[in-house]
């Protein structure tokens, strides 16, 4: 797709002017002038970079007074919004216009995919069993790394609306002139409103927050998804025109379910989720059944409607008395709407039942059991509609069948999350209030297997006979009951999988399903098979527990009892792979590398044993994280990986990104759907001829760049308290954009204590980026004897090209004379030299390594679009960044940084400086 960068910067132009318009009229014309001499005098440095000049802009920053840097801030921060917003438009009315073009459609798209599995030869038949088998799972996260307040995350979708109008309307029309009105008040109403929050957000926020992309755009943009397949379908392969399409997406949901390091979800809390997913999804039902009723007016002495209609309403005689009591002959010639009313009711009283946790018996009456029986319901319609008006069948009637299909009463399933140890912990309690069950602790590995099988061996649900429990142990058992009512409540699909965090024994899967049988979500039937009602899903995220996935799952899976139980789940076993702790602890190569590698081991040891598996990828919205095009992502995977299914996390700034308007939702999601479809077709991905030489290269590669990552970052002395001080890591706890702490513990953050979000929030903020790139350099030129080859792999291996593009898109987001900025904040001066050395040194290998392999001269010469896009941001975050440094150091003078208490008590100082974190991540975007 190519973009008209000039067309663009008009745009962005013109709403930035309305933006100058309302600072003007709201802080005066100093604050106007203020900014203007600090983006002129950036673009020039850019231009013609001149240390003296750079200098000037330095100490006219130091000048400002705390008020000033606020207001310059908050401007640069409302422009990356508008610039943003005006990006993502323009790319919205491109594919529109591609799409009006039947012979044009963009890599992705569900047209050119299926134009290339008919190009490749897959027949109608085998499209079909493609389709049957695909599964693509988006899973919602609360990861903090989205810092806009929802209020301002409002503003901008009424501001997408009108903008989209001004870009639509003739510029001499009545409807220009009122559509840039009411983007210049929009505008207005974003410059006098807060975009940072004041508070730290509650789990109930975070749970609302995600619930809010729903209401915004996916509720719409779900049965688009369905219907632009469906058209596809029907215009390449028109023989399965007939061919009813499965619900092949589904969401998920890690909010109010996340529990690992946060001591703020508990029990209450992921019942709470619960309850906010139901209310959601029966509510937005009860809309749409409105809007059936008003459109379904068929009368029964026009048209002929099927028999079943009647005996639905027959079906519920007692409640069609109640509900039209009043007039019992209403509706009497329309049984649709007759039959509508009815269901409205139902959908009314399910949602009523749910919120009382099931004590509303007069609601018990009248809800439906499950989804399946609304879906009947509808489908009865539907089906008698279709015998007379097909166009009314085939609309609104369809979409909300589709949207039921996927999002039943649940909304997106709630997986729980759990760091390993934690189960441990309550397991060795559980075990020291038996007298006949050994001290948990002092057992090997192979005795705890060997322990907790003989305990999920035995029939009935197990029992505790002591109340001296410790609180850990407590509200584990309470969570597992509460999952327990829940599901029987609200539907089996309510929870997704029990993901365990950090796991590296086969006895931490194992606990978890003993802890399970508490609650009855596990047991034994009279045969002795082992059934569980969640999936059990390890998570390995570290370089060694990647390694060592070939000893962790052959040991559950010889274990006959676990065999058995996943038989009785489809004999799937779901596998989540963390990319975040990964990179953090090895390196972006080694990283990438090992997850490769894990994926295919994992690929054997299921074919070894004869089990399907599904991956969950945990991925960010950082290079370093996982981060990049989804769709390029998936489709290069490991070949034969993938069976159908994925899994994803959808992190931070990355829901807004993608879900914040209904047409990019629309986007994203097919997206990620057509790379699912790519990467289950063996004429997709086809295993290059030379492919155990490339991976034997890209192995000697992964390790070269592990030893230059880890002498950094393990082995140079005095590197965390660097780090400490040159990012704004201890300052981003200050920002309010999460309910979880950003530090496993207090005190100087280290690599085993640090979450990996602030890790990378902290280097992207001071644009070093590092953890996106350090040790790529070394490991190219480490192999510099093997350039063709490598050369030859960026052309032939799916998987090292997309590794690569991400690598040159993180690395271009570096910029060394800014980071050196920040260096000074070391107090240090022999550390920051040392550390500085080795950076710089890594940079500028990282710099010549790419080029030479891309054959190109200047980072991007072969990304035109995001080149210009970074290009021009470029010189609008210079300023913020500078700013920042300014304010760490007036924050900083007030005590000692590791002290937050001495910059809260800065009240001027702080609110700017969280204020600079906002707008450098709204600039820079996919920070974290």
């Amino acid at each position: 797709m190519i973009i008209d960068n000039d067309v663009l910067r008009e745009r962005i132009s013109l709403l930035a002017s309305f933006l100058g318009d309302a600072i003007a009229r709201q802080t005066g014309e100093q604050t106007i002038n203020t900014i203007e001499t600090l983006r002129k005098g950036f673009i020039q440095q850019r231009r013609e970079p001149n240390e003296a000049h750079k200098q000037q802009l330095i100490d006219f920053i130091a000048s400002l007074e705390n008020q000033t840097l606020k207001n310059v801030i908050r401007s640069f921060s409302i422009y990356f919004f508008l610039a943003n917003l005006s990006e993502e438009n323009y790319l919205r009315e491109q594919r529109q216009v591609m799409r009006m073009q039947s012979e044009h459609s963009w890599e992705g798209s569900f047209r050119r995919t299926l134009l290339e599995c008919r190009e490749r030869n897959i027949e109608p038949a085998q499209m079909q069993e493609l389709i049957d088998q695909l599964k693509f799972i988006p899973v919602f996260t609360a990861h903090p790394t989205e810092a806009r307040r929802r209020t301002t995350m409002n503003i901008l979708q009424s501001l997408f609306t009108h903008s989209d109008a001004l870009n639509n309307f003739d510029e001499n029309s009545f409807s220009y002139e009122q559509a840039k009105e009411q983007t210049a008040q929009t505008i207005d109403l974003l410059w006098s409103s807060d975009e940072v929050r004041t508070r730290k957000p509650l789990v109930y926020d975070e749970i609302n927050n995600g619930l809010h992309y729903f209401n915004a755009s996916l509720f719409n943009a779900i049965p688009k998804v369905y219907r632009n397949m469906k058209a596809a379908i029907v215009d390449i392969y028109p023989e399965l025109i007939d061919y009813p399409l499965p619900a092949f997406m589904s969401f998920g949901s890690w909010i109010g379910g996340d529990r690992d390091g946060n001591p703020f979800v508990t029990f209450e809390t992921t019942e709470l989720a619960v309850l906010m997913h139901a209310d959601t999804v029966l509510r937005h039902y009860q809309v749409l059944l409105k809007k059936l009723r008003r459109q379904l007016i068929h009368s029964d002495t026009i048209v002929t409607v099927a028999p079943e209609v009647y005996d639905k309403i027959s079906h519920y005689a007692e409640l069609d008395q109640r509900v039209f009591d009043y007039n019992f002959d209403d509706y009497g010639n329309e049984p649709y709407r007759r039959l509508l009313s009815l269901i409205l009711n139902k959908v009314k009283a399910t949602n009523q039942l749910i919120q009382s946790k099931g004590d509303d018996s007069d609601a018990k009456k009248d809800a439906y059991a499950n989804p399946q029986e609304l879906l009947e319901d509808l489908r009865i319609i539907r089906q008698s509609v279709n015998t007379h008006d097909t166009a009314h069948g085939d609309g609104l009637l369809l979409d909300m069948i589709r949207l039921v299909k996927t999002c039943g009463f649940h909304l997106a399933a709630l997986d729980i999350r759990q760091e390993s140890s934690y189960h441990s912990e309550v397991i060795a309690d559980i075990f020291a209030s038996a007298s006949n069950l050994p001290d948990y602790q002092a057992l090997s590995e192979k005795e705890r297997q060997e322990w907790l099988t003989r305990l999920l061996e035995k029939p009935g649900t197990p029992l505790i006979y002591t109340d001296n429990l410790t609180d850990k142990t407590r509200e584990q058992l309470a969570l597992m009951n509460s999952v327990a009512t829940l599901r029987k409540l609200v539907g089996q699909d309510t929870f997704g999988s029990y993901v365990i965090s950090m796991t590296n024994n086969a006895s931490q899967i194992l606990e978890v399903l003993l802890l399970m049988r508490f609650a009855g979500l596990c047991r034994v039937n009279d045969e002795g098979q082992l059934s569980a009602d969640l999936p059990v899903a390890p998570l390995f995220e570290t370089i060694e527990d990647l390694k060592n996935i070939d000893q962790i799952l052959p040991a559950v899976l010889d274990n006959p009892l676990y065999r058995g139980l996943l038989k009785h789940s489809d004999n799937t076993q779901e596998i989540m792979l963390g990319y975040s702790d990964s990179s953090k602890d090895g390196g972006i190569i080694t990283s990438a590398w090992q997850l490769y590698s894990a994926q295919q081991t994992i690929d054997r040891i299921a074919e070894e044993y004869d089990i399907k598996t599904r991956l969950f990828h945990g991925r960010g919205g950082s290079v370093s994280r996982g981060g990049g095009s989804t769709h390029n992502a998936i489709a290069a995977q490991p070949a034969g990986t993938l069976h159908g299914q994925i899994k994803v996390t959808e992190q931070g700034e990355v829901l807004y990104a993608k879900y914040a308007n209904t047409d990019t939702a629309v986007f994203e999601l097919t997206m990620g759907i057509t790379g699912t479809l790519k990467a289950c077709s063996t004429r997709f991905v086809v295993q290059p001829a030379e492919l155990p030489h490339y991976e034997s290269l890209f192995a000697r590669l992964a390790d070269a760049g592990e030893q230059r990552y880890r002498k950094l970052t393990d082995h140079t002395e005095g590197f965390y308290q660097f780090y400490s001080q040159v990012t704004p890591v201890q300052e981003i706890s200050l920002l309010n954009i999460g309910s979880r702490p950003s530090h496993r513990k207090k005190g100087l953050p280290s690599k085993t204590t640090l979450r990996a979000i602030p890790w990378v929030f902290g280097w992207s903020l001071a644009r070093f980026t590092l953890p996106a790139w350090y040790g790529v350099g070394s490991a190219l030129h480490s192999v510099k004897a093997d350039e063709d080859l490598m050369k030859e792999m960026n052309t032939h291996w799916p998987f090292f090209s997309v590794f690569i593009s991400n690598i040159e898109m993180a690395f271009t987001k570096s910029e060394m004379s800014i980071a050196q900025a920040y260096s000074q904040l070391c107090d240090d001066e022999a550390l920051r030299d040392k550390i500085m050395q080795a950076v710089i040194e890594e940079h500028e290998l990282t710099y010549s390594g790419l080029n030479a392999l891309l054959e190109q001269t200047s980072l991007l010469s072969n990304q035109q679009n995001l080149a210009a896009s970074l290009q021009w941001r470029n010189a609008y975050l210079d300023p913020i960044n500078y700013i920042q440094i300014e304010l760490l150091k007036r924050a900083r003078q007030q005590g000692d940084a590791q002290n937050h208490e001495s910059i809260k008590n800065n009240i001027d100082v702080e609110d700017p400086l969280i204020r600079s974190i906002n707008a450098l991540a709204a600039g820079l975007r996919n920070t974290g």
